[in-house]
């Protein structure tokens, strides 16, 4: 279906263009230029994100793909031909220029509708049946019951993840965990400095924050562009996305989480802090990062953002959205976790009258399960748009991989 929202994409932005026209009858020269800028810089993020390889399995036709790379050629925008030098001539010229422009899209327009009817008949004439939809995607058959068989991929998935965490080099995953514990052992050290932990049933709370870092960082918030190497191969190889997700999800609860346990027991032997504190701070860890995980990968799909040294981001602008998503990351972090301690406190009065703290924690974990999944259909249904994938395909990229290809993409142009 990704090919009909492109389609319904391509006919919201001629409305737009309609009205951008349209208005230029009425604007004055410098109104015009700044148009054709934002135009202009539309039409470089496209080709620069359908440039990249695809992220299905299945790859268009070799008549489509010529056609395709025909559009995004680097030269298509190079004038062959200077326009005559009369100004009243080269009006005359440039509007000849936009008619054929106009009608070399209406042919387009018409061609791609043509193309995604007969692919919906295509899918009708083979079935139309489930299977037959996740072959049109790309996906890896799966024998058997399904719900065994999604279970052993996401196995093979955790198991695959853990292995690139903990092994595979260079350990970027690795090392990024360990500075985000490391800022939050240091957040630790300095609240038993300044002796602000004096209340010991509070304590094991403490470990929330010091993890916040790490289920809020970027490993998790930019999950796919962090190694897009990886998740490109998997999911051309015929993965699906959701697989992706849940595999990198489940690897970071489990490192994560125990960690997040022995901080939690270590606070709270500590302090003397056992029993109903415990309880709720180990109750608060998980939904805590049920949570974020949920919020992560809503925000990987939304917001991607390619993996690259500081001094390039200076060149391609990203700089700045780097360092809006490091401080969202950090603050939207601890007010998660206040907003969850106030629930936690809110339930006291449920405590009192249940006579324990089982039911409200477990009713606090399964509420952010059942979050977690609404936030991560959410993220595989936003993928599935065409534009949320351009910026996917755009920034989801291998940057050394990259720049070992730029200068050679280059050459042929500038020769």
């Amino acid at each position: 279906m990704t090919a009909i929202g492109a389609l319904t994409e391509v006919a919201g932005r001629a409305v737009q263009a309609e009205a951008t026209v349209r208005s230029a009858a009425w604007q004055d020269q410098g109104a015009i230029d700044a148009a054709t800028q934002r135009v202009d810089r539309a039409l470089r993020v496209d080709r620069e994100a359908l440039s990249r390889p695809a992220l299905d399995a299945v790859q268009p036709s070799g008549r489509w793909r010529y056609r395709l790379d025909q559009m995004l050629m680097p030269d298509r925008d190079v004038v062959g031909q200077a326009p005559p030098e009369d100004l009243v001539e080269a009006a005359a010229q440039a509007a000849a220029d936009a008619d054929a422009a106009v009608a070399t899209a209406r042919l387009a327009l018409l061609e791609a509708h043509r193309a995604v009817l007969q692919a919906r008949g295509a899918a009708l004439r083979a079935g139309d049946s489930d299977a037959v939809a996740a072959t049109v995607r790309g996906y890896r058959p799966l024998a058997g019951n399904p719900t065994l068989s999604h279970g052993k991929e996401l196995g093979t998935g955790v198991s695959r993840e853990m292995s690139a965490v903990l092994r595979a080099k260079p350990r970027s995953i690795l090392v990024k965990l360990g500075i985000s514990l490391g800022l939050g052992l240091a957040y630790l050290g300095f609240i038993r400095l300044y002796q602000w932990d004096e209340k010991s049933e509070l304590a094991p709370f403490l470990a929330l924050y010091a993890l916040s870092g790490v289920i809020g960082g970027v490993v998790c918030t930019n999950a796919l562009s962090w190694d897009a190497t990886r998740v490109r191969e998997a999911l051309t190889s015929g993965r699906r996305l959701w697989h992706v997700m849940l595999s990198k999800n489940l690897t970071m609860f489990v490192l994560v989480g125990a960690v997040g346990v022995v901080l939690s027991v270590l606070l709270a032997w500590r302090t003397g802090a056992y029993g109903t504190s415990l309880v709720k701070a180990l109750g608060q860890l998980v939904t805590m990062m049920l949570l974020w995980l949920g919020v992560g990968n809503v925000l990987s799909v939304v917001s991607p953002l390619r993996v690259e040294p500081l001094k390039a981001r200076f060149k391609d602008g990203t700089l700045k959205p780097f360092l809006l998503s490091f401080v969202v990351s950090y603050v939207l972090g601890l007010g998660v976790n206040l907003m969850l301690t106030w629930r936690v406190w809110a339930k006291q009065s449920m405590i009192d009258e249940l006579g324990g703290v089982t039911l409200p924690v477990l009713t606090l974990v399964l509420s952010g399960l059942l979050i977690y999944l609404l936030l991560t259909v959410l993220a595989v249904n936003l993928a599935d748009q065409p534009r949320f994938r351009r910026a996917l395909l755009r920034e989801m990229v291998d940057y050394k991989a990259l720049k070992s290809t730029a200068p050679a993409a280059s050459g042929p142009a500038g020769a």
